[in-house]
């Protein structure tokens, strides 16, 4: 009889270490978040799979967007960027390199047509005649 008692109460505790374990995965994960993998070299910006971005990206319009550079450039390439709004706030992100490889930049859009600018703010940065301003537009 002790026995029947243990295993309720041992299978009770496991549930609740369960729950306590998975609840702060679930409350990181944000469905109404948007990513956008940007891959960054000398040559410019480039999507998830390596195709060229052609200057213009299309994100959702009122949401969450997290804008993700990743460095796939050479050693010794540096790139730090920065989001201007039309209103001209700015957010900028951590530099990405050979020793980090990914920077984060997160913002909400707003209504449908606004545009943002994102462009590298270090000044000597090998690639700026290639790493022209990306644009992105609400839509």
């Amino acid at each position: 009889m002790r026995q029947t008692k243990i295993k309720p109460a041992v299978l009770f505790i496991l549930l609740i270490i369960t729950v306590m374990g998975t609840r702060p995965l679930l409350s990181m994960a944000n469905p109404d978040q948007f990513e956008v993998i940007i891959k960054v070299n000398y040559d410019g910006f480039f999507d998830s799979n390596g195709k060229a971005l052609n200057n213009l990206l299309e994100v959702p319009k009122e949401r969450n967007i997290k804008l993700i550079f990743e460095h796939v450039g050479k050693p010794g390439e540096e790139h730090a960027f920065s989001l201007l709004f039309d209103s001209g706030e700015e957010i900028s992100s951590d530099t990405i390199s050979n020793l980090n490889k990914r920077a984060y930049i997160e913002f909400s859009t707003g209504n449908a047509g606004e545009s943002y600018d994102v462009f590298c703010v270090i000044v000597d940065c090998d690639g700026m005649e290639h790493l022209t301003d990306l644009v992105l537009i609400s839509t």
